[in-house]
């Protein structure tokens, strides 16, 4: 049998090692629009630093992760579409390859919106490890003293923090009233937001960025614009990055048959490719995981979550069920975090149409707790973390080069998934029970458990 993966991420990775756990020799080919073995997609920040290990960034082994698994890696082999009649993957310049079962594990791009301008060089996005070594080469040239970020999602932020670190004049512009906009409601933006400004770093929330400005080819400055106005000013910038968003690749079946996620109301596409709860698309013999599909999260809604721990549990019940077993995927876990080291946040669940919420302290952090129907249906924390010590165990921090800013970056260091996931884990429990006293005086007393790992878990009662 033959296993043709289309894609290289966390995703694919994770597939790989739960189909070789049951399948030791089918033929497995991994095809890669980039040249590099599998990275943490959700380092990019570190890279720009450059304070991760190559162990860290390659975080599966680099190239000997294939050889280990018994897999073709194909890199520099961009897949455009799949024709699932004739079960073959077209390559970009014609080649086919055929498959037994395929894998669709793309994961998503990077929006770029259609802003006069965005073609000026010196303006980027920061999605890929291409993005992150350029943006690297261009401030450690010297020629950027000044960056424009466009959004303040988590990837905006998160470089917002890196570039001002690295001595760097630092704006955001968001379109809506708050930072984080899909992660947290306007009062816990509120206290995040204000360790991020005292650090330095200008916000310009409710603001539309009209035009890019440049002269000679590169970037000089951004026009914005307060929403609902016609008055413009501008913000000298010497580079500017575009962190506005992904979309999954569903462009990989706009030929086919394959189902994606569409409101049934409106018609409109809201997520990637749908899938059920084995990953199995609307063709048995096609999967797919990770940020190019949509499935059941873990407190029942179809959803399509782009994030870390969703591609690697879905990948890993891709590859088991494209081995062979049956198993099901419990539920998409949508727990995130940023990693900016002044101050933490992070979320689960949804609480858009949540209809009464609650918070208490937990851990030096304020935590946001939502219900609808009297479950519990998302969660949101802020807060900011006590100084830590450096992890002697850490590669980098043995390092000798470490010196100047990276000693502030370090000492700083703030948690945020860890907490998270220790959240998401506790709370998924209640996700189908009512919420009585006894539950909601354990839970304001921050009686959580201790570990994010459901094998450790111990009841609290």
């Amino acid at each position: 049998m033959r296993i043709v993966i289309v894609g290289n991420g966390p995703a694919s990775a994770s597939a790989i090692e739960a189909f070789r756990r049951v399948d030791a020799d089918s033929e497995i080919v991994v095809l890669s629009r980039e040249e590099f073995p599998t990275y943490a997609p959700n380092c990019m920040e570190n890279v720009i630093r450059g304070d991760i290990s190559e162990e860290a960034l390659f975080y599966k082994g680099g190239y000997s992760f294939y050889e280990r698994h018994k897999v073709d890696f194909r890199p520099n082999k961009e897949v455009v579409s799949v024709d699932n009649k004739r079960k073959v993957v077209l390559i970009r310049g014609g080649e086919e390859i055929y498959y037994d079962k395929c894998l669709l594990a793309a994961g998503a791009y990077a929006f770029v919106p259609p802003i006069q301008g965005v073609e000026l060089s010196g303006v980027t996005t920061a999605k890929d490890l291409y993005d992150a070594r350029r943006i690297r080469d261009w401030v450690l040239l010297g020629r950027i003293r000044s960056v424009v970020i466009v959004g303040a999602g988590p990837i905006g932020v998160e470089d917002a923090e890196t570039f001002k670190h690295m001595g760097l004049e630092v704006h955001v512009v968001e379109f809506f009233d708050r930072a984080l906009p899909r992660m947290l409601d306007k009062f816990m933006a509120d206290r995040y937001l204000k360790p991020l400004e005292e650090e330095g770093i200008n916000f310009y929330l409710n603001h539309q960025v009209v035009a890019i400005h440049g002269e000679d080819g590169w970037v000089e400055a951004v026009e914005i614009r307060p929403n609902g106005t016609d008055k413009s000013k501008f913000i000298k910038a010497d580079m500017v990055i575009l962190s506005t968003g992904v979309r999954p690749r569903t462009n990989l079946v706009a030929d086919t048959d394959i189902k994606i996620h569409i409101n049934e109301v409106t018609g409109r596409v809201v997520g990637g490719v749908l899938v059920n709860e084995y990953q199995q698309t609307s063709d048995p013999d096609v999967y797919a995981a990770g940020d190019i599909c949509s499935g059941l999260d873990a407190w029942g809604n179809w959803r399509w979550i782009a994030l870390f721990p969703t591609a690697q549990q879905s990948g890993a019940i891709a590859g088991f069920n494209m081995a062979g077993l049956k198993v099901r995927n419990p539920g998409l876990v949508d727990y995130n975090a940023v990693k900016t080291r002044v101050v933490t946040a992070g979320s689960g669940g949804v609480f858009e149409d949540a209809e009464e919420s609650f918070t208490f302290e937990w851990e030096g952090k304020l935590v946001k707790v939502f219900l609808k129907e009297g479950n519990v249906c998302g969660y949101q924390f802020v807060g900011v973390e006590k100084k830590r010590g450096i992890n002697s165990r850490n590669l980098f921090t043995r390092s000798k080069s470490v010196r100047g800013w990276a000693d502030k970056v370090l000492a700083d260091r703030g948690l945020g998934l860890e907490s998270s996931g220790v959240l998401f884990h506790h709370f998924i429990k209640f996700k189908d029970r009512k919420i009585q006293d006894n539950v909601l005086k354990a839970i304001k007393n921050g009686m959580l458990r201790p570990l994010g790992n459901p094998a450790l878990e111990v009841p609290i009662f």
